[in-house]
């Protein structure tokens, strides 16, 4: 794809992007989309199997992560500067990536702007993903100096935005506002929905269940195969604080789910569903009972478990 300006930046073969998915990731999965020609992301408790249990194991936890990153292949990838709730970390973040030189990085809609002008400075490639899409943080992204502008749709996986706008309806909204290249989040899991994004405006497509139904993913396999006998239709969604989620219905997405149909509060609900251990239990453990199982609504075009290079070459073809 000579004339796509999402591959010409990041250095990368197809305009795809494996998201960010907490517990999800580890140095294999993102080289090995590296190597079929996406661009991989490292996540929150990349490669672990535990909680850290300081700010300083995330730090060296994630250093490790990334360097066998690089021994693995030495195509680009990326990193989110924001790792949790715990602002204070951020500072930290920044300084490692860019002493490990991280080709790539995300903001999760920060919006510093010296956080961008040290990014800048190291010649690192800057995604911006706003939480919420809207117009007048996109064009601040944009002068602040970021490289790529992804936009999230209530169609996706994990931490939903507050609106409940579907992923199309999104872009369609952007088209033409903004000057920075635009990637698609939310919903896109097969060859259709790609066209369908790049129809409307996008120029890459940002992609987080579909890479869990791969072979090269370390979710449970028990989950991977609930996932591939599952559509849509199957998910629960519930509030919580301050956004939404949806999972397939694992007894403690039951319990949230009912929570939220009653009224409880979100703050009463986020307690009950212990968001990263929650995840981790059920998603790399495959203990539905404790744990939930955050997929998106692409979730119904995914009918096998596939390999990375597979599912690339499906998406992009």
């Amino acid at each position: 794809m000579k004339n796509n300006r999402i591959t010409q930046l990041l250095n990368i073969k197809y305009p795809i992007i494996q998201a960010p998915m907490s517990w999800m990731t580890d140095a294999k999965l993102v080289a090995t989309v590296a190597e079929a020609g996406g661009l991989g992301f490292l996540a929150p408790h990349a490669g672990q199997t535990t909680n850290p249990t300081s700010n300083e194991d995330v730090i060296e936890r994630m250093r490790d992560e990334i360097r066998k990153v690089k021994a693995l292949t030495d195509k680009p990838f990326g990193v989110p500067f924001i790792l949790s709730y715990d602002f204070s970390l951020i500072p930290h973040m920044v300084d490692l990536m860019i002493a490990e030189r991280v080709p790539v990085v995300l903001d999760n809609g920060l919006l510093d702007p010296e956080i961008y002008a040290k990014f800048k400075q190291a010649g690192i490639k800057i995604i911006c993903r706003l939480p919420n899409p809207n117009l007048p943080d996109a064009l601040k992204a944009q002068e602040l100096g970021a490289d790529i502008l992804v936009l999230t749709g209530f169609d996706e996986g994990g931490t939903l935005p507050m609106k409940e706008t579907g992923s199309f309806s999104v872009l369609a909204e952007f088209a033409g506002k903004v000057d920075l290249p635009m990637m698609l989040a939310g919903g896109i899991a097969d060859r259709k929905t790609v066209q369908a994004a790049f129809t409307l405006g996008a120029e890459g497509v940002w992609v987080g269940t579909a890479f869990i139904a791969t072979a090269e993913c370390r979710a449970s396999e028990k989950v991977k195969e609930w996932m591939v006998n599952s559509t849509a239709n199957d998910l629960l969604l519930f509030r919580t604080e301050p956004y939404y989620y949806r999972s397939l219905p694992t007894a403690l997405a039951k319990k949230c789910w009912e929570m939220s149909e009653s009224g409880a509060s979100r703050a009463d609900i986020a307690k009950v569903m212990n968001a990263g251990t929650g995840m981790r239990l059920g998603m790399l453990e495959g203990d539905f009972e404790h744990g939930y199982v955050s997929v998106g609504n692409g979730i119904s075009a995914i009918d096998r478990v596939k390999s990375v290079k597979e599912l690339v070459d499906e998406l992009m073809n």
